[in-house]
């Protein structure tokens, strides 16, 4: 039987961590994806190979390139 206490301060804690992780990952995906849009416009790559060189989702990359297509 599981006989923790809680503590309403550590749950905070922990969920405030959880975010600033989970925002720090945000981060680091649309880095990626920025970097995978500057592959294909600078270095004419498809944007298939580069979404899997930078890790990014091929779907977020294509989104982001149409994206900034229209403004142009």
């Amino acid at each position: 039987m599981l006989c923790a206490k809680y503590s309403y301060k550590d749950d905070i804690a922990v969920k405030q961590e959880e975010a600033r992780n989970d925002g720090i990952a945000i981060g680091i995906q649309q880095k990626a994806i920025e970097d995978a849009l500057v592959l294909i416009k600078d270095l004419k790559i498809s944007p298939e190979v580069a979404a899997e060189k930078m890790h990014a989702p091929l779907e977020k990359v294509l989104e982001l390139q149409e994206q900034t297509d229209k403004k142009a």
